[in-house]
């Protein structure tokens, strides 16, 4: 399944590339999500747990990212498994990130996403909706944090 979305931030694209370089920052800011232990230069081991209508189902597993500093690009690729006989699910992410003036910026994201087990049984569309809730929720979070801190910058 593919998922894309675009957000427009009020801040600085230096400023919101900074924050979204940072995974730990990123994790905090994904509802569900939590990084557990650095195994790698820019791999991590974590969980993720998410609601889609009645079931809740929670993943273990790892999450890396390679970052192009020039471009302002990430590629972010995460694998987990399931408790409980959940199945799997396989995420690549790519995003960019676009000043569109001084204070302003774009986040384009593009992921492609393989859920197995029962929350695959949920369907497409459930999935679909779950992922746009979530990145929406993820947006608002990287927003307030980034407008927050340039803002503390700014001040004398």
């Amino acid at each position: 399944m593919r998922i894309d979305e675009t957000v427009e931030i009020d801040a600085p694209a230096a400023a919101v590339w900074a924050f979204l370089a940072d995974p730990e920052r990123v994790a905090a800011a994904l509802p569900g999500a939590e990084i557990t232990k650095r195994v790698g230069e820019d791999t991590f081991q974590g969980g993720m747990s998410v609601k889609v209508g009645p079931l809740a189902a929670a993943y273990t597993g790892t999450v890396s990212f390679e970052f192009d500093e020039s471009e302002r690009s990430a590629v972010v690729r995460a694998k987990g498994q399931g408790k409980a006989g959940m199945g799997s699910a396989d995420m690549t992410m790519r995003s960019t990130v676009a000043a569109l003036g001084p204070d302003k910026t774009r986040v384009a994201v593009s992921a492609t996403l393989v859920v197995t087990g029962i929350l695959a049984q949920l369907g497409r569309g459930m999935i679909q909706h779950v992922s746009k809730k979530m990145f929406k929720d993820f947006a608002q979070i990287v927003a307030r944090q980034v407008a927050r801190d340039h803002v503390a910058r700014k001040a004398p």
